[in-house]
């Protein structure tokens, strides 16, 4: 039986996107009727590894789930997939094609940095630090408040030196840059929200010199989607066109919070020109929400055809790795899941972004978070992988995928 054409473009699209292009449905592909219909009813297909691979790199789970956290993110604890061990790689190798090398490497990872609080001791910084120091003293917790004593007994000597412990940007530059690899920082460019940042004025006196800084060193800027624009297509218009007034052109986006929505929020950053986003990963646990450890183009299920925009994976970050809420690991800790995911990176080949935040670079107060992201640069070099910029990544990306 021929599949309808549907289906066909459906199929069409993943095969595309593992690089199957002389493959086709029914032919080289055995096409099971009843799995596809069950994806047509948005349920997970049974008995067909392509009607599966649609399902999961369509991200039709979260088509219509009620399954949020508080921030309106799907999480990993409600996915039926196992992050780490994505099927659309399985089913590359089962059907014998080899995964595209990036940079000529066997894999690739695009460094990013989300930038949401580039100035930690304004006044709003200190009273927060204050409580925080009260909080755990109070909770008998005297490690946290022991830190947030040190880092309070440090505000005079910054104040005096004109310095402060979130702006390590040249230190983050100059050795990646003494490492041969360049990276992406995603600003904000509004605050409309509580979770956007407590001081607004601050971010917006320093904005200029930070695109600079980031420009002069070598960096890429791209725009931190704030927490409302999020559900804001208006909204992100005109945080986009604030930020090229001092960056120029952006290629790319993340959303504030990872609060993406592939079925609601991905469609607008096509229409507003925005050629990759790096959002689409799991806020609870490390791996590749979307089945798969390479850049693709998004399915927009209302229209039936995949979005002219890269979307490149993001597979881990270090709030998930770093902060009790999440897994509460110490870098340590920490290191040993990294190292997990460049090894499996170096066996399968990938296309992935890692995301470290710029507040997690004072050697002083980072615990060892700062070492830990530079021995991860040298781990995925030593494994035979290459760390680049998401432009960069996803430029090639496009290229490919056309």
């Amino acid at each position: 039986m021929e599949p309808p054409a549907a289906v066909e473009r459906r199929a069409r699209w993943v095969l595309d996107t593992l690089g199957a292009r002389d493959l086709g449905l029914g032919d080289d592909v055995p096409y099971v009727e009843a799995a596809w219909e069950q994806v047509c009813r948005g349920e997970r297909p049974v008995g067909d590894d392509l009607a599966e691979a649609f399902y999961h790199l369509a991200r039709l789970e979260e088509l219509g789930s009620g399954l949020r956290d508080r921030h309106g993110r799907f999480p990993a604890s409600a996915s039926c997939l196992d992050p780490l061990d994505p099927p659309l790689e399985r089913l590359r190798r089962r059907l014998g094609l080899e995964p595209p090398r990036w940079a000529g490497a066997r894999f690739a990872v695009a460094l990013t940095h989300d930038v949401d609080t580039p100035w930690r001791w304004t006044r709003v910084g200190i009273r927060a630090a204050a409580g925080r120091l009260r909080a755990g003293a109070l909770a008998g917790r005297p490690g946290p408040a022991l830190r947030e004593a040190r880092a309070l007994a440090a505000v005079p000597l910054h104040k005096l030196r004109g310095t402060d412990p979130n702006w390590r940007f040249e230190r983050i530059l100059r050795i990646e840059r003494a490492r041969a690899v360049s990276s992406t920082f995603f600003l904000l460019a509004g605050h409309a929200h509580p979770a956007d940042g407590a001081v607004p004025a601050a971010y917006e006196r320093l904005r200029p010199r930070l695109v600079e800084t980031i420009l002069a060193g070598g960096g890429e800027v791209g725009l931190h989607g704030s927490y409302t624009a999020a559900a804001d297509a208006a909204l992100l218009a005109r945080e986009k066109e604030r930020l090229e007034t001092l960056a120029g052109p952006l290629a790319g986006q993340r959303y504030h919070y990872l609060r993406v929505n592939p079925h609601a929020n991905l469609a607008p950053l096509a229409g507003l020109r925005f050629r990759y986003d790096t959002s689409l990963g799991f806020a609870d646990q490390p791996g590749f929400r979307a089945g798969i450890a390479h850049p693709f183009r998004p399915w927009d299920a209302a229209a039936g055809v995949p979005l002219d925009l890269v979307e490149i994976p993001l597979a881990a970050m270090d709030v998930t790795l770093a902060e009790e809420r999440y897994l509460g690991l110490s870098a340590a800790a920490a290191e040993r899941r990294l190292l997990d995911l460049v090894e499996w990176a170096a066996e399968h080949g990938g296309g992935f972004s890692v995301l470290w935040h710029s507040d997690r670079f004072d050697p002083a107060s980072s615990r060892g978070w700062d070492r830990l992201y530079f021995r991860f640069i040298e781990a995925v070099r030593a494994h035979g992988g290459v760390c680049l910029s998401a432009r960069e990544l996803a430029e090639e990306a496009r290229a490919w995928l056309t």
